[in-house]
């Protein structure tokens, strides 16, 4: 592992589990090299340490292309491979930038919106903890943060929530994430 994976209280098993899987979709799918991996992983485990939120797509996108204008088309093509490797299969959400921010529900679940701001991957509706949807623009980083929800109603409210993952365009997963977690 890189040194940057040091204890540090705003890294969690979490984000380093969500870091390897993603990591290895990324190689399987063959939008990464090894190299850029490391890279990102590097990264990744920095932003997180610092308690700055970090995806690994989007900092794959910033790596392969200067341009942010040519991030969309990137992140779309490989949000759509990644989508075939998890399951179920997650349909994209176009219309989720519209939806309204949660934040009762933040404000109740302090640790999964923490969680939620560095993975950048926001809550887009909650009937109260029973039944929630999230999405990213990563379908990897969706599906870990969603078992990490999973274990942590779980735990602390004793039931098991309904969870629905979708995934997210560039523009969406932009808009929301600047909504949700920027105070």
């Amino acid at each position: 592992m890189s040194e940057n994976t040091a204890e540090s209280p705003h890294l969690t098993e979490w984000h380093t589990y969500s870091l390897q899987q993603s990591a290895g979709a990324f190689l399987k799918a063959n939008i990464a090299s090894e190299e850029e991996v490391m890279t990102i992983s590097n990264q990744c485990f920095d932003a997180w340490n610092r308690n700055l939120a970090a995806e690994p797509l989007f900092k794959l996108a910033a790596i392969e292309d200067d341009d942010e204008s040519q991030y969309e088309a990137s992140i779309e093509r490989w949000s759509t491979m990644l989508a075939s490797l998890v399951t179920p299969i997650m349909p994209p959400a176009p219309f989720a930038a519209k939806m309204m921010t949660p934040n009762g529900f933040y404000e109740k679940h302090e640790p999964i919106y923490e969680l939620a701001r560095s993975l950048q991957c926001p809550i887009l509706f909650n009937e109260d903890a029973d039944v929630l949807g999230l999405g990213s623009i990563n379908p990897v980083t969706a599906t870990i943060f969603a078992q990490a929800v999973h274990a942590y109603i779980s735990d602390t409210q004793g039931i098991s929530p309904y969870i629905t993952c979708v995934r997210l365009n560039y523009e969406s997963w932009y808009t929301l994430t600047n909504k949700h977690f920027v105070r």
